[in-house]
């Protein structure tokens, strides 16, 4: 009986003490709010004077006693952390704190709503990992924890929720693998894990949720493998969205077996082979994106079945053959983009008369057809893109019935014709690009109808006629290309609208004065008048403060230089080829980020800018064919040029020796690695930079500057001394000329140590001594130049020096062995050991340098390379040599835009 007695007394105060431990509701939602920053007062309704169950976001139910059942707080921009008092609310059914900024880790004592049917907290920032005391929600139904900052492995204690609908933890930090458990639910219907940092293999056991109807897996995941076939069992599911994760492998073909999908998203992966014909048989597919992959074959007869399709998305992969007629024929198409493949014959004519397509992407294919002439009942097309083809014939004049059209290219075809008047009917074009065609005759007065216009390129055509200066009345103008046609005459008195960003009207034949009105456009960035016959230049142009780019080059400007003081913004100077005098304006400095600056072929009268070292960005400086003079330092001057990449002195009458100082600090032309990247060219993303430098012996416009492409030449000057050894350390150089001076003494053996080198050109110099044998190691070396000299004894033998003709050394009177005639004596006739080992106390290296490091070169299929354009150069093809190394010219690239991390689905 006393134990009895004492059973019922320790449950009395366990009974008493549970109860007590329970606070009221609004006292815990009082808690709640006491830990939220609460800015824009969204919770000022709040408070103990009223009841709880008409504050904002607070349900409660007659069926519970006015308890509290449901809090939705979600849109209300609260930050702070989320109260572990909210566990005291025994029954509530749903809990919705999405998108605010709340922080800190999901409290565990929410464990405790047992009634709890329903969990969003997403679109915070909660971190941590998720707790594992949330298993005991048994209930559950909706799980959501989509973008936040969780941490660790994906949850594995989620399995034990029986009930759950809908799970997401996409947009996340969650690593290792998906959890084989987690095909183990029973009523599941949505499962997303996209946006986290998973690898592994996606599990077979997916295939196990045959209740499922959404998957997403993809997004910044790096899965190992493919999709398994097991998919084939989810016959509910309507959704697959395993984009962008590292697939590789084949689609398999039991995808084929879901009858009931409307969506297949597997873009930007590895996927290979050909387009299953079994994806035909979905005939409820609406959305296909297989974008971005390695697919190749032929788009399959079986897609004609797809009559629900309204988007198929297939760019960006290695699909060939004719696009098939019947693509034409889907009705309910909307979105088609099938461009950089390799496709070929002509364009359906089914699309010109599909009334329902919005997006019609062709470009970067072999197309060679004419344009759509069925083009008729087009009034939903917004975006219609053929560019890079081989499209010839005239633009349509029905293009103008595309009423909702604003993005039309057809740029880099072979198009003719005028463009026609009918354009001016497109009120909502934003875009046109008919630029690197063949179209010809005057711009029509009519495309004023095209209001909305934003982006104009009509460049490398036959345009005629003079300026369309009533092109002003389009104000929206952004972007306007003239460039490479055949306009004449002098500039119209008015010019262009105010909110003008680009503008070029390059290789032309126009005339007469830059206009100074160009000097009220405030927001204009990148300025090409280059290619003319311009004769003057507008002091304001000094005064732009948004000026990024401003090409002059070869004009017939005269003049001094105006003086540059607003130019904050300035990158690219380039004033070359013209009639400009007197000395280059100090105010430069005020540039400080200038990378280009290239006054070549003027007539400017100065001494070596010493003081451009204050500009801390330059990389490219180009003062070759002018009237410098004087020595360009000494052994004290002070230089500095970290990033100077490219200096071209040549043709001028510098005079003095070469002070070592100023090589010694030429950072960016010693680093070898620094463009381990992978090739890049100069630039800010919009504009690429062009210049015109001598490279092996040619003039050569190079309209996309490589940053691994470092020159110095100071040819042509009347340098005189020795070479500085200090020179060897410039690893990346690639061209290196310092002929026709009266420099002496002896080639240094450090350049042996310069194995990026392409050329190297000390001709018509007073050098003495025997060539070093290290030069044998310069694997790069394609042309070399030692003529006109005084260099003694056997030449080198080995490696590329097999390939130098006679050229390479005549006027060197005590030179001999081949490629020469004159042998060497039985003093000289012995061969010396081709070893290229240099010993430390050749020359004047800083600690730390790496020999067997710099030795690495291109590998033997760029040296072929190399030899097939030496070929080329004692061919004088050089022209076929430029475009085949630096590319052709289209500088203008747009720019992208990336989807915010984790907000993909």
């Amino acid at each position: 009986m006393q134990l009895l007695l004492l059973l019922l007394l320790l449950l009395h105060l366990q009974i008493h003490t549970t109860h007590s431990a329970h606070i009221p509701e609004y006292k815990a939602l009082l808690s709640a709010k006491s830990l939220i920053d609460d800015t824009q007062s969204a919770l000022s309704s709040w408070n103990a004077t009223t009841n709880h169950c008409t504050w904002r976001g607070v349900t409660c139910s007659d069926t519970t006693h006015h308890h509290v059942t449901s809090l939705d707080l979600s849109g209300l921009n609260l930050c702070g952390t989320l109260s572990p008092d909210l566990a005291h609310l025994r029954f509530l059914w749903d809990l919705t704190v999405a998108s605010n900024q709340l922080s800190g880790p999901i409290p565990p004592q929410l464990s405790s709503l047992s009634a709890l049917r329903y969990l969003n907290l997403s679109n915070n920032i909660f971190n941590g990992t998720f707790p594992t005391q949330l298993a005991s929600l048994k209930n559950l139904q909706v799980l959501d924890l989509y973008n936040n900052n969780m941490t660790g492995e994906l949850p594995l204690t989620v399995v034990e929720m029986p009930n759950l609908r809908h799970l997401h933890l996409g947009g996340n930090y969650f690593t290792g693998q998906i959890p084989t458990q987690y095909g183990q639910w029973q009523f599941i219907e949505y499962l997303a894990v996209s946006g986290n940092e998973l690898n592994g293999t996606i599990p077979a056991e997916i295939g196990n949720l045959t209740t499922l109807r959404e998957l997403y897996l993809g997004y910044f995941n790096a899965y190992e493998g493919g999709i398994p076939a097991e998919i084939g069992n989810l016959s509910e599911l309507v959704r697959i969205d395993v984009a962008n994760c590292g697939l590789t492998g084949e689609i398999p073909p039991e995808i084929g077996k879901l009858q009931k999908l409307h969506t297949l998203f597997l873009q930007v992966n590895a996927l290979s082979g050909s387009l299953m014909v079994e994806l035909g048989n979905l005939a409820s597919l609406k959305s296909m994106d297989l974008s971005n992959n390695m697919l190749t074959g032929e788009i399959p007869s079986s897609f004609a079945q797809l009559k629900n399709m309204t988007l198929l998305n297939l760019f960006r992969n290695k699909l060939h053959g004719a696009i098939p007629d019947f693509i034409g024929d889907l009705p309910a198409l909307e979105v088609l983009q099938l461009w950089d493949n390799n496709f070929t014959g002509s364009i359906p004519q089914g699309l010109g008369k599909n009334g329902r397509l919005k997006t019609l992407d062709l470009s970067s294919n072999n197309i060679a057809s004419t344009i759509l002439s069925s083009i008729s009942k087009c009034q939903n097309l917004e975006v219609l893109n053929l560019s890079n083809n081989s499209l010839t014939g005239e633009i349509p004049e029905n293009i103008g019935n595309c009423s909702s059209l604003f993005r039309f290219r057809v740029n880099d075809n072979k198009l003719t014709g005028p463009i026609p008047r009918e354009i001016g009917n497109l009120e909502n074009l934003d875009a046109l690009d008919l630029g690197s065609n063949q179209i010809s005759g005057n711009v029509p007065a009519e495309i004023l109808g095209c209001r909305n216009l934003a982006y104009l390129d009509l460049h490398s055509n036959l345009i005629t006629g003079n300026f369309p200066g009533k092109l002003r009345r389009l104000v929206l103008l952004q972007f306007v290309d003239f460039s490479d046609n055949l306009i004449e005459g002098t500039w119209p008195l008015h010019v262009l609208p105010r909110h003008i960003v680009f503008f070029s009207i390059s290789r032309n034949n126009l005339s007469g004065e830059i206009p100074s009105l160009f000097c009220n456009l405030n927001l204009i960035n990148y300025l090409d008048f280059s290619h003319n016959h311009f004769r003057m230049i507008p002091v304001c142009l000094g005064n732009m403060s948004n000026l990024i780019n401003l090409d002059l080059r070869n004009n017939n400007l005269h003049g001094t230089i105006p003086k540059f003081v607003k130019c904050s913004n300035l990158r690219s100077l380039k004033l070359a080829s013209n009639q400009l005098e007197g000395p280059l304006p100090r105010s430069l400095v005020n540039c400080k980020k200038l990378e280009i600056l290239e006054f070549a072929n003027n007539k400017i009268n100065d001494t070596f800018p010493h003081w451009l070292v204050n500009l801390p960005k330059l990389q490219v400086l180009s003062l070759r064919s002018n009237n410098f003079h004087g020595s360009i330092g000494n052994h004290k001057t002070k230089f500095s040029f970290p990033n100077l990449r490219i200096i071209d002195l040549s043709h001028n009458m510098f005079h003095g020796h070469l002070p070592s100082n100023f090589f010694k600090y030429l950072t960016a032309m010693m680093n070898v690695n620094m463009d381990k990247g992978g090739l890049q060219y100069m630039g800010d993303g919009y504009y690429y930079d062009s210049v015109t430098i001598c490279i092996k012996g040619n003039d050569i416009n190079v309209e996309k500057i490589q940053t691994l492409l470092t020159i110095i030449d100071f040819s042509n000057n009347s340098f005189k001394g020795e070479i500085p050894k200090v020179i060897g350390k410039l690893g990346s150089l690639k061209g290196l000329n310092f002929s026709h001076n009266n420099l002496m003494g002896h080639i240094p053996i450090s350049f042996g140590i310069l194995t990026n080198l392409e050329w190297l050109d000390l001709s018509s110099n007073k050098l003495t001594g025997n060539i070093p044998v290290q030069l044998t190691d310069l694997t790069s070396l394609a042309i070399l130049n030692l003529s006109k000299n005084h260099l003694v004894g056997l030449i080198p033998q080995g490696k590329q020096f097999n390939t130098f003709t006679n050229a390479s050394y005549s006027e060197n009177l005590g030179l001999c062995g081949f490629p020469m005639t004159k042998t060497c004596g039985n003093d000289e006739g012995q061969h010396p050991p081709l070893s290229s080992t240099i010993q430390e106390d050749d020359f004047e290296f800083a600690n730390g340098f790496n020999w067997k490091v710099v030795l690495l070169g291109y590998g033997c299929g760029f040296m072929f390379g190399l030899s097939m354009g030496y070929l080329v150069f004692l061919s004088e093809k050089s022209k076929w040599l430029a475009n085949s190394v630096y590319g052709k010219r289209h500088n203008k690239v747009r720019r992208s835009k990336k989807n915010a991390r984790g907000r993909i689905i």
